[in-house]
C-alpha cells in the first residue's frame, strides 16, 4: 500500500515538472526577477538622490507591484496575470533566506562585551516593549469591543520586531555608537521574547475560540523553551565550527562559500529539526563574533551576498498586500487599533525601560524609534494562526491582512524613525560626512 502510494505520488511529481517544462516556468521567472531587479537599481539611484532610506523605496515598488494591483492592468492578459500570481507565491524562498542572513548580521554584532556595557538596560528595554505592545494592543483591541481570543492573537503578534529594515538603514548610514548597539541588541533578543509570548497565549487563544481543550504545561512553556534553547545550542556549535575553520583560509572565494554554505545550510538544520531559523542563524553569527580569533572580514563578503538579496526580500514584502481585502470599515478599525496602540507599547515600553535601567539621554529619548517595523517573523506567526485555525479560516485571514497592513506601513515609516533616531544621536556617520559635503 505505502509503495502503491509513493509511485502515485513520483508519478504526479513527473507530470507537474513536465507542465512546468512545457509551460517554460524557468523562463517566467528570469523575466520578472530581472524585471524586479532593474527597478530596484531605479529605486536605490532615486533613494540616494533624494535621501531617502533605500527599504522604503524597495517596499513602495513592492506595493505597486502587488498580485491586486497588477491584476486589475487591462492591457495584461489573464494568462500573464495569473502566471504573475503564481512566480511571485513561488519566490517564498527569497524572505527566508533574507531573513537568514538578516538574522546573522544581528548577530555578528553582537559581543559578550557590548551586553556588559549595556547590563541591566537591555533586560528593562527588551521586556517592557515587547510585553509594553503585547499588553497595550491586547487591551486595546478588547476595549473597543473584540474577541478576546483575537485580541490576544494580535497582541502576541505585536510584541515580534522585524530586524531587517532597521539592519539595513543602520548599515546603509554606517551607523556606529551607543544607541546603534543598542538597537542591534534588541532586535535581536525581541524575536525570541515574541516567540516565548505568542507560544504561550496562542493555545489559550484557540481554547478560548472553540471552547474546548485544555492547556498542557508542555504545550505552553516546554515546546517553545526547548526549541529557543535548541536553536541558539545548534547555532552556537555551527558558528563555533564555521569560524574555526575560516580563520585557516585566506582565498575570498573559499571564505564567501564558506559563510553562505554556513548560513543556508543553519537554515535547512533547523527547519529540519522543527527549530528557529532565525534564532539558530543569530546564534551563529553570536559565534563568529565572540568566538573568531581575528577579525574574519565579514562584513564586506555579506554586502557581496546580500544586496540583491534584500532588495528582491523587501519588494516581495510590498507584493504580498491584498488590497481586496482592506477596504471595509471594520477591518480598518482593527489594523489602525493594532498598529497605533503598537507604536506607542514600542516606544514608551523601551523608553521605560530606559528610564528604569538609568540609560544615557539619547538611549531614553531614541531607542523605541529603531523598534517600529514589523514583517519577517510577525508575519510567520500570522502564517501559524493561519494552519492553527484552519476550521475557522476568517480568524487565520483577519489576522493575515491586519499583520501585511501593519508590515507596509511600518516598513515605510520604521526607516525613517530609525534614520531620524541615529541621525540626532549623531551615529549616522554616512549621513554627517554626505551633509559636511
Amino acid at each position: 500500500m505505502k509503495a502503491a502510494k509513493e509511485l502515485n505520488f513520483v508519478e504526479r511529481i513527473y507530470e507537474i515538472e513536465e507542465w512546468l517544462l512545457i509551460n517554460q516556468l524557468g523562463n517566467k521567472v528570469i523575466y520578472i526577477i530581472g524585471g524586479l531587479l532593474f527597478a530596484a537599481l531605479f529605486i536605490v539611484l532615486m533613494a540616494k538622490k533624494y535621501k531617502v532610506p533605500i527599504v522604503v523605496g524597495y517596499v513602495f515598488l513592492g506595493i505597486l507591484l502587488s498580485v491586486d494591483l497588477v491584476e486589475k492592468l487591462p492591457f495584461l492578459s489573464v494568462g500573464q496575470k495569473a502566471w504573475y500570481a503564481f512566480v511571485i507565491g513561488s519566490l517564498d524562498y527569497i524572505p527566508q533566506l533574507a531573513l537568514a542572513f538578516i538574522a546573522f548580521t544581528i548577530g555578528s554584532e553582537l559581543s559578550i562585551k557590548i551586553f556588559k556595557n549595556l547590563g541591566k538596560n537591555i533586560v528593562y528595554i527588551v521586556l517592557l516593549e515587547a510585553f509594553g505592545s503585547f499588553i497595550l494592543v491586547t487591551l486595546t483591541l478588547y476595549t473597543i469591543g473584540k474577541p478576546l481570543y483575537l485580541a490576544l492573537l494580535l497582541g502576541a503578534i505585536a510584541s515580534a520586531t522585524a530586524p531587517a529594515a532597521t539592519v539595513m538603514v543602520l548599515q546603509e548610514y554606517n551607523a556606529k555608537g551607543l544607541l546603534t548597539s543598542m538597537i542591534l541588541a534588541i532586535v535581536g533578543i525581541d524575536d525570541a521574547v515574541a516567540l516565548i509570548i505568542f507560544s504561550l497565549v496562542e493555545p489559550l487563544a484557540l481554547i478560548l475560540y472553540s471552547g474546548t481543550g485544555d492547556l498542557a504545561l508542555t504545550n505552553i512553556l516546554v515546546v517553545p523553551l526547548v526549541e529557543i534553547i535548541g536553536s541558539i545550542v545548534i547555532g552556537l556549535i555551527i558558528g563555533y565550527i564555521s569560524q574555526r575553520f575560516m580563520n585557516g583560509l585566506e582565498d575570498k572565494t573559499k571564505m564567501i562559500l564558506t559563510l553562505g554554505t554556513t548560513v543556508v545550510g543553519s537554515s535547512a538544520l533547523a527547519i529540519l529539526g522543527h527549530l528557529s531559523p532565525l534564532i539558530t542563524n543569530m546564534a551563529v553569527g553570536f559565534a563568529y563574533r565572540n568566538f573568531a580569533k581575528r577579525n574574519l572580514g565579514i562584513a564586506e563578503y555579506l554586502d557581496t551576498l546580500t544586496v540583491p538579496l534584500y532588495a528582491m526580500f523587501f519588494i516581495l514584502a510590498g507584493t504580498e498586500i491584498e488590497f481586496s481585502s482592506l477596504g471595509s470599515s471594520s477591518f480598518l478599525i482593527i489594523a489602525l487599533t493594532y498598529t497605533l496602540a503598537r507604536i506607542v507599547g514600542k516606544i514608551g515600553g523601551a523608553s521605560l525601560g530606559a528610564w528604569l535601567g538609568n540609560a544615557p539621554s539619547k538611549i531614553k529619548k531614541y531607542v523605541g524609534l529603531g523598534l517600529l517595523p514589523q514583517s519577517g517573523v510577525a508575519i510567520a506567526l500570522a502564517y501559524t494562526v493561519q494552519s492553527d485555525f484552519a476550521n475557522a479560516p476568517q480568524v487565520g485571514l483577519l489576522v493575515f491582512n491586519t499583520l501585511l497592513f501593519t508590515a507596509a506601513l511600518t516598513e515605510v515609516f520604521g526607516p525613517l524613525a530609525t534614520k531620524y533616531a541615529i541621525v540626532q544621536a549623531g551615529e549616522a556617520h554616512d549621513y554627517e560626512q554626505a551633509q559636511e559635503k
